[in-house]
């Protein structure tokens, strides 16, 4: 039922729907990122970004007794994130499932995903190109929305 029906016919619209669109925006964001970062690795550098590959190789960093390459740790970091970003949204996703009191709700869930998705906003607005900063758009304000559907 859309939110002008409901509106008509005076229930509340129910904020399952606009939680699904913004963790569906984490899923997004993870696997595209992945997606990227495996076509990047596959295709064919410009000379500029060889330049840049080869001087991260050579300079390196050593924590706890391990050496690693600063391209290494940049390529793991940058895997490691967007896997957790898509872990985080089926955990999300299946916690929804199996209490959607946590969304019909207002609690501190719902809260705790906007403010990931706010900062990821913040975040990117700063240093990224515009997909993330869509995506996270939309992420952040699906998820408002779902809490300004929610029962207080």
């Amino acid at each position: 039922m859309s939110a002008t029906t409901s509106a008509v016919l005076g229930q509340k619209p129910e904020p399952l729907r606009p939680f699904k669109v913004g963790v569906g925006g984490f899923l997004l964001l993870g696997t595209g990122h992945l997606a990227l970062a495996a076509a990047t690795a596959w295709g064919n550098p410009t000379p500029q970004e060889e330049a840049s590959s080869a001087a991260m190789r050579a300079t390196t960093m050593t924590l706890l007794g391990l050496e690693r390459t600063t391209l290494d740790v940049v390529h793991g970091m940058s895997s490691v994130m967007a896997l957790f970003v898509i872990s985080c949204a089926l955990l999300s996703l299946f916690a929804a499932r199996q209490s959607p009191a946590l969304i019909e709700r207002r609690t501190a869930f719902g809260w705790t995903l906007l403010a990931a998705s706010l900062v990821g906003l913040a975040i990117s607005a700063l240093f990224l190109p515009p997909p993330p900063i869509i995506v996270l758009t939309v992420t952040s304000c699906a998820f408002a929305l779902s809490l300004r559907r929610a029962a207080p």
